[in-house]
């Protein structure tokens, strides 16, 4: 009996035993399927003390992640996100545009006083809201940092000349959301000659941060990059300058994607229809430009009124002339013409002008085949324009017609 009793014991160990050895690889195995994570539940499977890489954690742009809300209207969000793609560079960090200078009379309304066309091209700008808005006038900026989840601290800082250190004075703005921000700053090529001046600190969810403080060069005519120590570019500047001071009327055009043409973009034939001077009568214009070299080359412009006797062998006018450009590629290009009333039946007869001189801007559609002209600058209108409300007036490249003064 007793043998028997030790036997049973004997069988119970072994079987505790064996339990327990069978839980051990159960656990084991288990570590294998899971990630072993460390404090901040951040670290990969089977590789302790290795955190995900930043695409997988959340919040860090991946292609699974939402953005963060921003209350923008969805054309604004549209635009606020084409622009991240389009900065989206390896060493960039953020971006910044300079908009224009706004003073004290601005009364709130300084988007008002500030480049329509990127208003127009960007329309989250004129979305920010005054809790993203640091200072209410002076050189303005927009930032955009290009982590949704970037910290953004804006302070207003001193340079002490006995400690020769800087020092924070204020913090203006700090935020660890990288939304887009509108901030007024010192301009000009003296800046920091002031007692105080505007910097922004931006640290991304890498760990990469920068300091930048706004300025605009006025002797350049751009604003102040932001450099690595290795001189790598950290910000993408997105300031439309070849809109600087461009007519409001063509900031849509521009944000459509119409540019300035070269002089031999200008070539052919362009139509139009507009009532003629003084009349109500409808007339088809045709504005022909004869590329001679890079900078300008003849124009000549006649018209005639709409249904004209087809056997009718002269024009109402025809004007001749030169023309010459300064090509811009970035915003409207600016032709000046110079035509002079050489005949048709309004010769020797017109009350109206017989010589005119002016510039006017033009931009060119993507495709090349549509063109619009602005008012002169010295508010001198071609004969097709307005006679003294001179406003936008588009043309059309016709390539089958031929010059019939040719």
């Amino acid at each position: 009996m007793k043998r028997t009793s030790k036997r049973v014991i004997a069988f119970f160990l072994i079987l505790v035993l064996m339990l327990s050895l069978c839980a051990c690889a159960q656990k084991q195995q288990a570590g294998t399927d899971e990630p072993n994570r460390s404090a901040d539940g951040e670290t990969l499977s089977g590789m302790p003390n290795q955190k995900l890489p930043e695409k997988l954690r959340p919040g860090a742009g991946g292609s699974d992640m939402q953005p963060t809300p921003t209350g923008f209207s969805a054309e604004a969000e549209q635009s606020l996100v084409w622009l991240r793609e389009r900065m989206a560079f390896p060493q960039t960090m953020f971006g910044a545009a300079f908009l224009g200078y706004t003073g004290e009379a601005s009364d709130g309304d300084w988007l008002s006083e500030t480049d329509q066309a990127t208003l127009q091209k960007y329309p989250f700008i004129s979305e920010i809201d005054t809790g993203h808005t640091i200072g209410d006038d002076d050189y303005l900026y927009c930032l955009v940092p290009l982590d949704e989840n970037a910290t953004v601290s804006v302070n207003l800082m001193r340079w002490d000349s006995k400690s020769d250190t800087e020092e924070v004075i204020e913090v203006l703005y700090r935020s660890e959301v990288g939304d887009p921000l509108l901030i007024f700053a010192a301009g000009g090529d003296d800046a920091y000659a002031y007692l105080s001046y505007i910097q922004v600190q931006i640290v991304d969810n890498a760990g990469n941060s920068c300091v930048w403080e706004p300025q605009f060069y006025t002797s350049t005519g751009h604003i102040v990059p932001c450099f690595s120590e290795n001189g790598d570019y950290l910000s993408f500047d997105f300031t439309e300058y070849g809109w600087q001071g461009v007519p409001s009327e063509l900031a849509p055009w521009l944000a459509d994607g119409w540019s300035g043409v070269y002089a031999s973009g200008l070539g052919g034939s362009w139509t139009t229809q507009a009532a003629a001077w003084d009349t109500d009568r409808i007339a088809n214009y045709y504005l022909w430009f004869f590329p001679e070299d890079e900078m300008g080359g003849t124009v000549e412009l006649y018209w005639e009124y709409e249904g004209a006797d087809p056997s009718k062998t002269t024009w109402e006018e025809v004007w001749s002339g030169f023309w010459t450009t300064t090509s811009v590629m970035d915003g409207p290009s600016y032709v000046t013409v110079s035509l002079s009333l050489v005949g048709g039946d309004n010769y020797g007869v017109t009350d109206g002008p017989y010589y005119i001189s002016e510039t006017y801007p033009i931009l060119m559609s993507p495709s090349g085949e549509e063109m619009v002209i602005g008012a002169g600058e010295n508010e001198v209108s071609l004969p097709f324009m307005p006679k003294y409300d001179a406003q936008l007036c588009v043309l059309t490249l016709d390539s089958l017609l031929t010059d019939p003064l040719g």
